[in-house]
């Protein structure tokens, strides 16, 4: 792709990235995240898309490239809170609290309702709630939006019927 080619792509893409990596880092990370997906589509030297179904199979690459550098910051995020935490242990001067047998019914299971449903099925309806539309996940997720709204119908099935199982309980 030419350097011309490249701009355009860009000016069109950057804000999506970013827009879709801010659901799971903070602003600056995200903005870090979009740029070096977009570096690393420079980088591949890729042909201009030619056509409406080029352009959105390029897009679908930025998507996942993306997807793998905000694994990438996640892990790198964890290894530093581990490490930060490893360090603090080690000046702990306090006495640690061990939980027993009361703590557990003092505090309920921290499961949330949300994981009881597929990965699948939280990612679209993330997505739904993130104000994403049908044809931006279709992109976001590599899949036609009659897929999509397949699985969207399906999620909200699920999670009906999770939440009449939930609010059997009380």
């Amino acid at each position: 792709m030419d350097a011309g080619g490249f701009e355009e792509f860009f000016r069109a893409m950057h804000p999506q990235l970013v827009r879709y990596a801010k659901r799971r880092l903070d602003s600056e990370s995200a903005l870090d995240a979009a740029a070096l997906t977009m570096k690393t589509i420079w980088t591949k030297d890729l042909e201009a898309p030619a056509d409406e179904i080029a352009n959105r199979r390029l897009q679908s690459l930025a998507y996942r490239i993306l997807e793998g550098h905000i694994r990438n910051t996640l892990r790198s995020q964890d290894r530093l809170s581990r490490l930060t935490s490893a360090v603090a242990d080690t000046r702990r001067t306090e006495p640690v609290h061990v939980a027993d047998i009361a703590d557990l019914i003092v505090q309920p299971d921290d499961v949330e309702w949300m994981s009881r449903l597929s990965l699948t099925d939280r990612e679209v309806l993330a997505l739904i709630a993130d104000g994403y539309v049908v044809a931006e996940i279709a992109v976001i997720l590599d899949c036609s939006p009659a897929a999509v709204s397949m699985r969207l119908q399906r999620a909200k099935r699920n999670l009906k019927a999770i939440l009449a199982s939930w609010s059997d309980r009380d």
